[in-house]
């Protein structure tokens, strides 16, 4: 919900995750050039020379592929990769062992390892931990009994399978909102800009009588909010339907409502005598300490850290308590 800014420091995490990746594999581990290749072979074999020269060019363009910005994707798609429409795309056909070709795509670049292993360190180096579409959730779910990082394709594995691994492409997302954002449509959040003025598109707004209610009644369910947006009205209403976050955000009233608790008490005479006595045992700086006391990361730049940190963000922001 909150974008991250491309400079030079994302670009080289980019190159660093294409430099790098698989690089720690097992001996009988198939690297997706590999897989690639072999894949590229049987399609020879079968005669299915159009999807053959589709495997080939992403060979032929793989570690330029990983490192492609979010803005360059339809251009290089057109440039080298329109040769295969969409329903030939889906097609099964002689050579991908049963699959369809963009599944024997995406399994010979090996998406899963990649998504298991690969990209969650560079995801955790941005503080990217949570979903960036609904920031209620983290971005894992469990797979044997282990935690797996989850992530979303911004344009959709089917249409576009030569970018299932693209660093620009892969998503942290919760099930909740992978779910509702199918394989099969793209929506318009996009999570990289390199417009800092377009880094926060959102915001979380409570409605002044659910205020008024609550402090008449003490009752947090009244504590509603909406998403809002400074520039993107429309987007910021189209986004909240279409996460469904309406649903969502009214199971967490009583987290706004600790926030509301805050604010009455937090006064900055209240706040200055907090940081003079913890400041003896705690070396805080003031980062740290608005962080200890608000009980979330205050930085807009650390949203995607924890699960609803913009709504307590905003509400905080919101009622004066900074």
């Amino acid at each position: 919900m909150r974008r991250i800014l491309i400079n030079e420091d994302i670009i080289k995490l980019a190159e660093e995750y294409a430099e790098h990746l698989f690089e720690n594999r097992t001996k009988n581990f198939k690297t997706p050039c590999e897989s690639l290749i072999q894949l590229s072979e049987d399609l020879k074999k079968n005669k299915q020379l159009s999807y053959e020269r589709y495997v080939n060019k992403i060979i032929l363009f793989f570690p330029h592929i990983l490192t492609l910005k979010y803005d360059e994707f339809i251009a290089y798609s057109n440039k080298h990769f329109s040769n295969l429409t969409k329903d030939e795309l889906l097609a099964k056909v002689p050579g991908c062992k049963g699959k369809s070709f963009y599944e024997a795509v995406v399994n010979a670049m090996r998406y899963n390892e990649v998504q298991k292993t690969e990209i969650r360190p560079y995801m955790k180096r941005m503080g990217l931990n949570t979903c960036v579409y609904c920031n209620a959730s983290y971005a894992v779910a469990t797979d044997d009994r282990k935690a797996t990082f989850q992530v979303d394709h911004w344009l959709p594995k089917s249409e576009y399978p030569f970018l299932c691994i693209s660093f620009f492409n892969l998503y942290p997302a919760c099930m909740h909102c992978n779910q509702i954002k199918s394989d099969s449509r793209t929506y318009k959040f996009c999570l990289y800009t390199e417009e800092p003025n377009e880094l926060d598109p959102f915001k979380f707004s409570i409605d002044d009588k659910g205020i008024i209610k609550y402090l008449l009644s003490n009752d947090f369910e009244l504590l509603k909010v909406n998403l809002k947006s400074d520039t993107l009205t429309k987007e910021a209403e189209e986004h909240f339907n279409f996460f469904h976050l309406g649903g969502l955000y009214s199971q967490f009233s009583d987290e706004i409502e600790e926030i509301v608790w805050k604010a009455k008490i937090y006064n900055e005479s209240y706040r200055n005598q907090l940081l003079a006595a913890y400041n003896k045992n705690f070396p805080f700086n003031i980062h740290a300490f608005k962080r200890f006391y608000l009980g979330f990361y205050p930085d807009a730049k650390d949203v995607h850290k924890r699960p609803l940190t913009l709504l307590k963000q905003s509400i905080a922001k919101e009622m004066g308590l900074e």
